[in-house]
This record gives structure tokens, sequence and C-alpha cells, in this order.
């Protein structure tokens, strides 16, 4: 049972909880009442590939209901990359405490945040917790009280059995550990917090987020010039010619489907946006098959292809689907995913493109009426 869950985060009381659900609106009622919140973290991440990430770090982290990431104001430090991320609500800062320089942010890419350095140290379950789970359970056992919400599968980005697990401290009942797993890109990913030194509703920890101490400490980056984005080497001129196997081993030639508008997806299982733009894509060739246009894909880790086949099933990706080379990737000078390439009629390169964009189907247009 959830017993004597008392004083969680050190503000509020859970009684016996009768049921998962009954704990977790006590728990969140028991969030509600805190404001800021400062701590230590170790975060470990496990990749499919068994790879593991191993760093540490602190953070501070003050409710904000304006703040479009986690609703809050933090600032996180990656003690392991010297680096850290302050965050008002609107504006960041990307800290350098090796070299002791910060760069502005005036408008920060917010979906990014968590990613960076800074961001990495961040606990939002310490605030919040996130919404649309699909069942929530609890349990006691050696680590302590445990609560473990089931959220619903994510197909555009291909993850499932998603689960997130609250380990409360025995003695302060305040989460010492968060733990998420989900599987994705055929294996299985979890990411380990567990926390130390865990301090609420401190005034000084509010102090130091509006001090932005940081200017004092730190100068300014010097700013460089972004360079101009160069043409595709590739617009223009004839698309590289190959002749690849698909899922069935047969063989495909790019040369075959000339006098039709062809778009080449280059992508790969471990890219989720690759995976996410698959809808749009097999839209495009719904749309505009009967006027000559077909969508090819190329998947560049054809050693992962029973993974792919899966990931095109659930995403309801029906177009041909080739198994790349190394070949391939020198000659259309991949780099990174996805990567769309347009194929004109005559066979020739008309658009080149990282990512996906509405601009893309007005290029198909454009070029179905050559």
């Amino acid at each position: 049972m959830f017993a004597a869950v008392v004083a969680v985060l050190g503000v509020a009381e859970i009684g016996h909880a009768q049921t998962g659900e009954q704990a977790l609106a006590q728990y969140q009622a028991a969030l509600g009442t805190l404001n800021t919140v400062a701590y230590m973290v170790q975060r470990i991440d496990t990749f499919p590939n068994k790879a593991v990430w191993n760093r540490k770090g602190q953070a501070i982290m003050q409710r904000d209901p304006a703040s479009s990431v986690f609703g809050a104001r933090f600032l996180g430090t990656h003690f392991d990359a010297a680096r850290g991320y302050w965050y008002d609500g609107k504006v960041g800062y990307e800290l350098d405490d090796k070299a002791r320089t910060f760069k502005l942010n005036i408008n920060p890419y917010r979906p990014g945040l968590p990613g960076s350095p800074g961001g990495q140290m961040l606990v939002p379950e310490l605030l919040a917790i996130e919404p649309g789970y699909e069942s929530v359970t609890y349990q006691t056992g050696p680590q302590g009280a445990i609560l473990r919400l089931h959220y619903s599968d994510r197909p555009n980005v291909d993850e499932r059995n998603r689960y997130t697990y609250l380990v409360l401290d025995e003695a302060t009942n305040r989460p010492k550990m968060v733990r998420t797993v989900s599987q994705k890109a055929g294996g299985q990913s979890s990411i380990i917090k567990i926390l130390s030194e865990t301090r609420v509703n401190n005034p000084l920890d509010e102090q130091v987020l509006a001090s932005k101490s940081f200017l004092t400490t730190h100068t300014a980056a010097p700013v460089v010039a972004e360079e101009p984005r160069k043409a595709s080497a590739l617009v223009g001129k004839p698309a590289p010619a190959f002749k690849l196997v698909n899922f069935a081993k047969a063989p495909v030639q790019l040369s075959s489907y000339r006098g039709k508008t062809v778009l080449l997806d280059f992508w790969t299982t471990s890219c989720s946006p690759c995976i996410a733009a698959m809808p749009e894509i097999q839209h495009l060739q719904d749309e505009y098959a009967k006027q000559g246009f077909v969508v090819l894909g190329v998947l560049m880790d054809p050693k992962s292809a029973e993974r792919a086949q899966g990931i095109m099933k659930r995403q309801q990706a029906r177009y041909v689907t080739v198994l790349g080379t190394e070949a391939v990737e020198a000659a259309y000078q991949l780099r990174s995913f996805p990567r769309y390439v347009l194929v004109g009629r005559n066979g020739k390169v008309v658009l080149d493109e990282s990512g996906y964009t509405p601009q893309l189907e007005a290029a198909i247009k454009a070029a179905l009426k050559e």
C-alpha cells in the first residue's frame, strides 16, 4: 500500500491512498503549494544501442504560468560540460562557465531548451505532472513509495510504451528519483534523474534567479555573423543515378522513374522529424500520384530495415523505400536527416531541402506543370 505518504515535498500530507488516482491527486495538490525548488541531480541516459550518458548538475526552478517551457523560469547548470542556461519565461542566456561568457537569446527555440546542457538538468515533475496519462498505479518497495504513470503512444515520433516512475524518499517523501522509459527506434530508452539536497520555497533561490549574477561574472560572447546559406550543388543538375534494393530485395533504379516527378526522402530510423513527416509525405503521394508524382524513400541505416518497416506501417506510409548505401550518401552529400530531393520529369534536381516545410508541396506543384 501507499502507506503513510506524509508531507510530500515537505508542504502537504498524503494519507493512506486507496488507488493510484487518489495518490496522484493528493500528490498534485501538494505540488500546487510549491513555488520554487532547487536541487542537485545526476542524470543517466540509456539508449537503444545500450550506450549510456552519465552527467551531473544542479538547477533552480520557479513556477511561472506564463512560461511555455515546463511552466517555469529556471537556471540549470551542467557540471560536466561547464555550461548552463538561464530562462525567465521569455528570453534566455546560454552560459559558458569555462570561458565565463554568456549569449543572449531574445527569442529562444523553446522546444530545444530542455535538450540544452542546462535544460538537461531540469526535473519538471517537481512542479507538475505531465498531463495525458492513461493510467497510474502505486506501490511500495525497498526504494520507497513509487507512482507509475503510463502515457499513450506517440506514433508521430514512433515512441511507444511510455512510463514515468516517481520514487519518493522515505524520510522526506520528496521525489528522490524520476525515471522515464519508452520504446523507440527498435529499443528501450530511459532517463534516470537522481535528486539530492532538494530545497523548496527558499527565498535565496528566488533571489538567485532574479539577480542574473552571471552578468557580473561572465562577459558577452562575441557575435558571429551567420554565413548565408549556400545553394545546393545538386539543383539544376541530373540527380545522381542509383540502383538499390527495396525491403523485398527487388532492384529499384532511379532512371526507371524518368518522366515522373520524384521526391527522394532520405531518412533513418533514429530521426524523429523523419518519422513525424511520414504522414505528410504519404499525403503528397496520394494527392498528386495521378499527375505523375511518386515518393521514393531511401533508408540510410539499412541494417535497421526490419525496424524501418514497422515504423512505416505504424505511420501508414506506403511509398516504396529502398536501402541506401555509402555511395548514395556521398553522391547526394548527405549530412543530416530528413533530406528531401525533388527530381523533375527530365531527371534533374529542382529542389534540395533539409527538413520538411510547406514549401515542398508548392515545389511539387510547380515541377508537375513542367
